[in-house]
């Protein structure tokens, strides 16, 4: 993650939800990860549990929101 810009650390970030189905508030995130054939959003905001993620990815989604302050 150290030589990533903001840009690529978001789309880190975003990849990490997206990987376990998250649905983006944001269109652009949304068309995005559609073009992938992992990509299949079930879980709204509300719906989605945090709880999913193992102990890289926790600490990759803290680093990665660090990085891009």
């Amino acid at each position: 993650l150290a030589y990533m810009d903001k840009a690529a650390l978001r789309l880190a970030r975003n990849e990490i939800y997206a990987r376990h189905g998250y649905i983006f508030k944001s269109d652009f995130w949304n068309d995005f990860f559609s073009t992938y054939i992992w990509y299949s959003g079930i879980y709204s905001a509300d719906k989605f549990d945090a709880g999913v993620f193992n102990e890289y990815e926790k600490e990759n989604l803290k680093l990665a929101v660090e990085m891009e302050q």
